[in-house]
């Protein structure tokens, strides 16, 4: 028979645990009521009490022990584990919501375009299962959104350049094992209100996020992260959902600034590259690892606009060594007066 800890005594062990961090709170009370399941009797027991002259019986010190130790390791495993993004992930986005919520967006009056170039380089693998290759493979996604978007007629372009970068096999033994290179041309694409792809919902998504969708999105940032959290799934594809957003070029600069706010909240993100560098734009690239793969979104800290993004291999797969740079892209905005035109 054991000696059961009363709730004050274990809300004492767990305050004096750690005693320098700062815990999240939030979770104290399910890891209180964890503790004290995992440490009560599965039958009603009577406390035995010592004479303070008499040895402490080894059973009960072992017990004590092996309590403390389960408190630990439930502190170290539920309080410990991080609830927000890092230190200095917290403060990169911080400053650059700050100077993206006082950006004035570029104006674009009656007749004229906000030109979207989105330069791509994503991997491709080709062949047979058992004899596969794969390549980084060159796009250029060109969208030209009129001044009223929701009435107006959109156009948009995109094709392969042909450059190609070999990350398994190379082209001639790709073509040579009878694997088909080139992917079919693009048709031209021009919609009202930009609907290029039909059975998208009336109010838009993050992917392609209308007036309407953006007007319903929190404003506060811890809300709206949960508004990211829930419907992308959580994790990288948190991230995923914010760079989706911001690549359309319809999300206004108080808007990407709460986004990158409410990036504060993922638990995990952290500043992995402080000078990356997409198409000789210099940013700092804010990721996390996830199921074997990293994901990145690259931020100018001077304008506080996101410039891009990049997928990097976590691991050995398919042949793909770790560290492989697996997809980037960068993302200019300008306005141009001529649908069609580039300036």
């Amino acid at each position: 028979m054991r000696e059961v800890w009363t709730d004050d005594e274990l809300d004492r062990a767990l305050d004096g645990l750690y005693h320098e961090i700062q815990p999240d709170h939030r979770n104290l009370g399910a890891v209180r009521a964890t503790v004290v399941a995992a440490a009560e009797p599965r039958t009603p027991l009577k406390l035995i009490k010592t004479a303070p002259s008499q040895p402490r019986p080894l059973r009960r010190l072992a017990a004590a022990a092996a309590a403390i130790l389960a408190i630990a390791v439930v502190v170290q495993t539920t309080l410990l584990s991080p609830s927000t993004a890092t230190a200095e992930a917290r403060e990169t986005l911080t400053t650059a919501a700050d100077i993206a919520a006082r950006t004035t967006d570029p104006p674009v009056a009656n007749g004229q375009y906000r030109y979207v170039t989105t330069h791509a380089w994503w991997m491709k693998t080709i062949g047979a299962e058992n004899n596969s290759f794969s390549f980084l493979n060159e796009n250029l996604i060109e969208t030209w959104i009129p001044a009223d978007p929701v009435a107006g007629e959109w156009l948009q372009r995109r094709r392969e350049t042909g450059n190609r970068k070999w990350v398994k096999g190379t082209e001639a033994e790709a073509r040579a094992a009878g694997a088909v290179v080139e992917e079919s041309p693009w048709p031209e694409q021009r919609a009202k209100g930009g609907a290029f792809t039909q059975g998208l919902p009336d109010q838009g998504t993050w992917q392609f996020p209308k007036p309407q969708f953006l007007a319903g999105l929190p404003a506060d940032p811890e809300q709206l992260y949960e508004r990211l959290r829930t419907d992308s799934g959580g994790g990288k594809q948190v991230l995923v959902y914010v760079a989706d957003a911001l690549r359309t070029g319809l999300v206004p600069a108080h808007i990407r600034a709460n986004l990158l706010r409410a990036l504060t909240h993922l638990p995990g993100l952290d500043v992995t590259d402080n000078a990356a560098d997409l198409d000789g734009r210099k940013g700092v690239a804010l990721g996390m690892s996830e199921d074997g793969e990293r994901q990145e979104i690259i931020l100018d800290p001077t304008t506080g606009e996101v410039i891009g993004e990049r997928k990097v291999s976590d691991s050995m797969f398919a042949g793909i060594p770790k560290g492989t740079v697996t997809s980037y892209s960068s993302v200019t905005t300008t306005v141009v007066d001529t649908i069609g035109t580039t300036r």
